[in-house]
């Protein structure tokens, strides 16, 4: 159906999950969803009272309506499933309205792109972001408790690997913080396209920025700190792979880890590992980690 323009309208289909927090955890639902190809940044999450909202979008309705078959399949009790069709441009509009210009953490202060005439505070350093759906603004736990803890590292890391980027922030996070040479993949190509517009928004531009997952990506080089914002599941199953990218002697944050799992993640990414943590970040559903490689690590 062409716009007032003539060109076709873009739809978005939204596949949308709602579920009783109590019988079905969020964790298992995501880790289903990338079991069926959906990339962990596109899944948008709500709370709301005892139910938990979780949408995943498409541009192509037969990718929506497989899902939600998919879905359906598993005949998952308590959960309400539905299909919802949104002008892209509606859509875009309804959740922009929500992102205002906010703290991300003690110096950067994140400025919607797509807003005009509002200033940074004084003493704040801008962190210009646009993003293309309602993931990645930082505006979640575990973007902000990644981004504080890359700034607690501040000026004490040369290099930075940043898995499942996203939006790109946390790249420009680590070039904020000292980082000069920056690398970042995503398995999304819509993501690493918006990361690299971010990122040329203020200014920057990785050394290296690729659509590959975890387990393609070979590093050039290992890095004085590496960030991965993934499921639980990824962070267990490649977590070698994950140190491995780190110096003997670095930095290794991680999350995407709810309250829940916190004990395994700890337990897995132990001394054992070569990996001693530092810090823990805590929310009300999420957590984020802060580890240190040994300097004899020879995995």
């Amino acid at each position: 159906m062409p716009g007032n323009d003539g060109n076709p309208v873009k739809i978005q289909y939204e596949v949308l999950m709602r579920l009783t927090k109590k019988d079905l955890s969020g964790e298992l639902m995501r880790l289903f969803l990338v079991s069926r190809g959906v990339a962990v940044e596109n899944i948008v999450e709500e709370e709301a009272g005892h139910q938990r909202k979780m949408s995943v979008f498409f541009q192509r309705e037969a990718l929506a309506r497989h899902l939600l078959t998919a879905l359906r399949s598993m005949k998952l009790k308590r959960v309400s499933l539905s299909l919802r069709v949104h002008r892209k441009s509606d859509w875009e509009t309804r959740w922009k309205k929500g992102w205002k210009p906010f703290a991300l953490t003690s110096r950067l202060y994140v400025m919607p792109l797509f807003l005009t005439g509002v200033k940074c505070p004084p003493g704040k350093v801008p962190l210009y972001l646009d993003t293309t759906a309602a993931f990645g603004t930082g505006l979640h736990e575990t973007t902000r408790f990644s981004a504080g803890l890359i700034e607690r590292l501040q000026h004490q890391f040369e290099s930075f690997l940043d898995i499942g980027t996203g939006t790109g922030i946390l790249g420009v996070v680590a070039f904020r913080s000292g980082a000069r040479y920056v690398a970042a993949i995503d398995i999304d190509v819509d993501a690493v396209a918006a990361a690299r517009q971010n990122l040329k928004a203020n200014g920057l531009t990785c050394d290296v920025l690729k659509v590959s997952d975890v387990a393609r990506y070979v590093p050039s080089r290992a890095f004085n700190l590496v960030a991965a914002n993934l499921i639980t599941h990824d962070l267990l199953k490649f977590r070698q792979k994950i140190i491995s990218c780190v110096v003997p002697g670095g930095h290794l944050v991680i999350s995407g880890i709810s309250l829940k799992n916190m004990p395994l993640i700890k337990k897995e990414y132990s001394v054992s590992a070569g990996v001693k943590c530092l810090k823990i970040c805590k929310g009300k559903e999420w957590s984020a980690f802060l580890f240190k490689r040994s300097s004899e690590s020879g995995m």
